[in-house]
């Protein structure tokens, strides 16, 4: 981008930003789910247990972000960062198509 405007450099640097930010909450959505929920481990009853119905129980339990009213909010978050992260990353492949150099010079 050498001999780009300002502004330019400024609008690519708030995507990358906006990029990085939304990436950064998708993780900490992700990882905050998996603790809520307790999918990723198995319970003391879950024990003897063969290993499909102690996936099935960790995946039932999983299941609730998608319906239980306490991940509200982690739902309509995960959903901003996701939709932010595709519109910012979008952008960015956008303004290098329009207005960067040809790797062919």
């Amino acid at each position: 981008m050498v001999g780009q405007p300002l502004v330019l450099k400024f609008i690519v640097g708030t995507c990358f930003g906006a990029f990085i930010v939304s990436f950064a909450v998708i993780f900490w959505v992700t990882i905050k789910v998996l603790s809520k929920t307790g999918c990723m481990v198995d319970k003391p009853e879950d024990q003897g247990l063969s290993r499909r119905e102690r996936q099935a129980r960790r995946r039932s339990r999983f299941d609730r972000y998608y319906v239980a009213d306490e991940f509200r909010s982690l739902r309509k978050a995960a959903a901003i960062a996701w939709t932010s992260s595709f519109l910012s990353f979008g952008s960015i492949v956008l303004i290098g198509l329009l207005f960067g150099e040809r790797a062919s010079h």
